[in-house]
């Protein structure tokens, strides 16, 4: 079943609740547990691989959210040159493997019969690690990149590779609880930006 704006919205602002929620503990935490101990040390590592969490997390479902509103659409005639590419993506693939003659038939008919009929879901992959450069690249297939939805990309660099060291078992320690907390505003600000860029996005359609 389609969705619509008004149910997009309530999904994604649900979604940004509990993570809020979950986040806000971890803060506190952190805010009680002054000194430097062994338990502090684990609260900051498993702090920051939390924020690595939500914030790859909330990317990854308001923006398939978002590949399921378009399904709604009676036709792909609205959609973008480069969301109609990403929801096609499997078929423009497959295409290139055909031979020749059929290659070409694919592209002179049957991407004009797929630009007539309603999109398929399209699937975002944000692979092992959302690093910057690949967020960038998911928000230009879903026209979303005029929204500034990422303003620190070396911060979020920096927090995707933290997370992949601890993840990994390294020794890797966040002591500064403002350190952190600055961490914590960029992913704030990146969730709410993308919750509100995806919803006035998909009113426009």
């Amino acid at each position: 079943m389609a969705l619509t704006v008004a149910q997009l919205s309530t999904q994604i602002e649900a979604d940004l609740d509990w993570r809020h929620a979950e986040l806000a503990v971890f803060r506190e935490l952190l805010i009680l547990d002054a000194g430097n101990s062994i338990r502090r040390n684990v609260l900051f590592r498993g702090a920051w691989a939390i924020l690595y969490a939500h914030y790859e997390g909330f990317c990854k479902y308001s923006l398939q959210l978002l590949a399921e509103f378009l399904q709604g659409l009676p036709d792909c005639a609205a959609l973008p040159h480069s969301t109609f590419l990403f929801v096609h993506d499997k078929k423009m693939r497959q295409a290139k493997g055909l031979p020749t003659s059929e290659a070409y038939e694919f592209f002179r008919v049957t991407v004009e019969a797929l630009r007539a009929g309603p999109p398929p879901v399209g699937s975002v992959d944000t692979k092992s690690n959302l690093w910057p450069n690949l967020l960038d690249k998911i928000l230009i297939d879903l026209d979303l990149q005029s929204y500034g939805v990422v303003q620190s990309p070396v911060m979020v660099k920096t927090l995707v590779s933290r997370r992949n060291d601890i993840a990994h078992g390294q020794k890797v320690f966040i002591k500064d609880l403002t350190y952190y907390k600055e961490y914590e505003q960029v992913v704030s600000e990146i969730m709410y930006s993308l919750a509100l860029a995806i919803v006035d996005r998909a009113s426009r359609y």
